[in-house]
């Protein structure tokens, strides 16, 4: 893999955006020194390489929303993140370097329900070996999470659980959006 050279004018257009992503190309073309067709070349380059991107979503920051990382040491990553990946609690995944090789952030509008997909997911798996579980309390900058909202329902969950039939749903959890047992208000 190569390693990402950017320029000057590269690393100041990405600044420029992250401080205003509703500029203009030929206002940043005035504060960069360049035309605008070259501004917009550059910004196109960009976002082909996959160096930039605009992701609508929910400011942590202000949403109210509780985040949980949870560190797993696994054998295989990839089957946890391939159970996890449309779960519409399940934010993003990392493959680490270390004792504990799996981070995964979930969101949702409560903490137990966040807690009872650890319990039921994540922990019984014969692949985890430990688990450790934060809840993020604060987040210093704006941090824009997509929100998953766009699911579409149905009626087994992706993690294959009933939640009529789980002991967690009507007591702790608040259940999956996507099979109608959701009785949460975000997620709907």
């Amino acid at each position: 893999m190569k390693v990402l050279e950017l320029d000057e004018k590269d690393r100041l257009i990405i600044k420029i955006l992250q401080e205003n992503p509703n500029i203009s190309q030929t206002e940043v073309a005035k504060l960069v020194g360049l035309s605008q067709p070259s501004v917009g070349s550059r910004i196109k380059k960009l976002k082909e390489l996959g160096i930039i991107d605009h992701t609508y979503g929910v400011n942590l920051k202000n949403s109210r929303m509780y985040i949980l990382k949870v560190d797993v040491k696994c054998k295989n990553p990839d089957e946890i993140l391939g159970n996890l990946k449309d779960c519409p609690f399940f934010l993003n995944g990392f493959v680490v370097a270390g004792n504990r090789n799996l981070i995964l952030l979930f969101v949702g509008e409560d903490l137990p329900t966040l807690e009872a997909i650890v319990d039921k997911h994540i922990r019984p798996s014969p692949d985890v070996y430990d688990v450790d579980v934060g809840i993020i309390v604060r987040a210093e900058k704006n941090t824009i999470i997509p929100l998953n909202v766009g699911f579409k329902k149905g009626k087994v969950a992706p993690c294959k659980s009933d939640c009529s039939k789980c002991d967690y749903w009507g007591k702790i959890c608040l259940g999956c959006p996507i099979t109608g047992h959701y009785r949460g208000k975000v997620l709907r």
